[in-house]
C-alpha cells in the first residue's frame, strides 16, 4: 500500500468535507422526501423495505425480480434496519458514501499522476452528476463508490503486485457488480487480461495457479448461488434478465431515431412490429412463467430489428448518443429542475438528434428551464473536456 503522509491525510480530510458540505446543502434544500419513491426508485424502495423485513431476497425475484442484483436492496436494507424505513437517511448515507468516492477518485489519479490528487479530488466533489445522484435511491452513488475502489486497487496491484491486493480488487468488483450487473463483462476480461500478464511476466505456473484460485473466490461466493437459482429454477445461465427487454424497448427505438431513420417514436413502432413478427412465427413453451425464456425472446427480436437496420447505422446512432449522453447536463435530474414544466426528450419528435433538440427547445415555453439547462449543459462540457484532459496525461505517464 502506498504511504500516506501528512500532507496526504490533510488533502483527504478536505476534499472529504468539501464534497460533504456540497452534498448536504444540495439534499437539505432541494430533495423532497416524496420524491425518493418515484419510477426506479420506489422499485428499489419496496425491495430494500422487503429484505429489512424477512432478510430474504430472493422471495421476490420471480418475474420481475429477477432483472434485479441484491446488492443495492441489502444496502437499503440495513439503513432501514438501523434507522427505520426513512428515505432521507438512505440519502445521508449515500452523501458520505459519494463524498469518500471524491477521496478515492483522488488516489487513483496520485497513482497515475504525481501531485494531483488535489485538483482531481476537487473536481470530483463539484462533480453534478454525482451530487445530484447522491440524492437518489439509485445505484449510481454505491456502484460507483466500489467500482472507483477496485480500480484503486488494480492500479496498486499493477504497481506493486500481491495476492491481498489482487483479492482486494476482485472482491470489490464482484460486490458491484452484485449493485449493478454492467461491469459483469469485466469480470472475465479482467481474467483473461491477468492470464496474459502473468504469461508475459514468465510467472511461474503454480503462482498463476494460486493467483486464479485467489481471483475466482470472492466470484463463485457472490455469483454462485444466483447462477445455480437461475439455471434450476429457469434453465438459464444469465445473471439477471433485462438484457432482451432494454435492447428492444431502448435501444432499438434510440438505434432507429439517431441513426435518421425517424422519430422515437417511430422506432418504437419498428421495435413492436418485429416483436409482433417473432410472436406470429412462434412463441416459447412456458414463456409466461420464465422471465429468462420471455428476455431472450425479446433479445432475438431486437437482433432480428437492429440486422435490419445495419451496422453502419448502428455505429452512427451509438456516437451520437455516446456524445448526448457525455453532454447532457446532470442538473437536469435534480427534482427541483424536473418539476418544472418542460416537455419529455424521448417523446419530442424529430429525425436524427439535431432536429429534435431544436423541436425540444422550441417546443419548452420556460425561459428558467430552458437557461438552467443550457448553463447545466455547459458545465457538463466543462467536466468533459477536463475528463479527457485527465485520460491523455494518464496515457502519458
Amino acid at each position: 500500500m502506498e504511504y500516506f503522509d501528512n500532507r496526504i491525510i490533510r488533502t483527504t480530510i478536505f476534499v472529504f468535507v468539501v464534497a460533504l458540505i456540497l452534498r448536504t446543502g444540495y439534499s437539505y434544500f432541494f430533495i423532497d422526501p416524496e420524491y425518493l419513491i418515484l419510477e426506479d426508485q420506489g422499485g428499489y424502495v419496496q425491495l430494500g423495505q422487503s429484505i429489512a423485513k424477512t432478510g430474504d431476497f430472493f422471495q421476490l425475484t420471480d418475474g420481475k425480480h429477477t432483472g434485479r442484483l441484491p446488492g443495492y436492496p441489502t444496502f437499503l436494507a440495513i439503513i432501514y434496519t438501523l434507522f427505520g424505513e426513512n428515505n432521507m437517511a438512505v440519502v445521508v448515507v449515500q452523501t458520505i458514501i459519494d463524498s469518500l468516492t471524491c477521496v478515492v477518485i483522488g488516489l487513483i489519479a496520485k497513482s497515475v499522476i504525481p501531485r494531483s490528487f488535489l485538483v482531481v479530488g476537487m473536481i470530483s466533489a463539484l462533480n453534478l452528476n454525482m451530487i445530484i445522484h447522491s440524492g437518489m435511491i439509485l445505484t449510481d452513488t454505491l456502484f460507483l463508490f466500489l467500482f472507483s475502489i477496485f480500480i484503486l486497487f488494480a492500479f496498486y496491484y499493477l504497481r506493486h503486485p500481491a495476492r491481498l491486493k489482487l483479492f482486494l480488487a476482485i472482491s470489490f468488483l464482484a460486490i458491484a457488480t452484485l449493485v449493478r450487473p454492467v461491469s459483469y463483462f469485466l469480470i472475465m476480461l479482467v481474467l483473461l487480461l491477468l492470464i496474459v500478464r502473468f504469461i508475459l511476466k514468465r510467472i511461474q505456473l503454480k503462482e498463476i495457479m494460486y493467483n486464479i484460485l485467489i481471483f475466482l473466490i470472492p466470484i463463485v461466493i457472490a455469483f454462485g448461488a444466483i447462477h445455480q437459482r437461475n439455471y434450476y429454477e429457469y434453465n438459464s445461465f444469465s445473471l439477471v434478465n433485462q438484457g432482451g427487454v432494454h435492447a428492444l424497448e431502448w435501444v432499438v427505438p434510440a438505434v432507429y431515431q439517431y441513426s435518421g431513420q425517424g422519430s422515437y417514436q417511430d422506432g418504437q413502432n419498428f421495435a413492436q412490429k418485429h416483436l409482433e413478427l417473432s410472436m406470429k412465427k412462434s412463441i416459447p413453451d412456458n414463456i409466461a412463467n420464465n422471465p429468462f425464456k420471455s428476455d431472450d425472446y425479446y433479445m432475438k427480436a431486437a437482433k432480428k430489428a437492429l440486422s435490419e437496420l445495419g451496422l453502419l447505422n448502428m455505429l452512427h446512432a451509438w456516437s451520437v448518443g455516446a456524445v448526448i449522453n457525455l453532454i447532457s447536463p446532470s442538473v437536469a435530474s435534480a427534482p427541483s429542475v424536473r418539476s418544472m414544466e418542460h416537455p419529455s426528450f424521448y417523446e419530442t419528435p424529430g429525425k436524427g438528434a439535431i432536429e429534435k433538440l431544436v423541436n425540444y427547445v422550441t417546443n419548452t415555453d420556460g425561459l428558467t428551464y430552458l437557461l438552467i439547462i443550457t448553463i447545466g449543459t455547459i458545465i457538463s462540457m466543462m467536466f468533459l473536456i477536463t475528463s479527457f484532459f485527465g485520460l491523455y496525461k494518464m496515457i502519458r505517464s
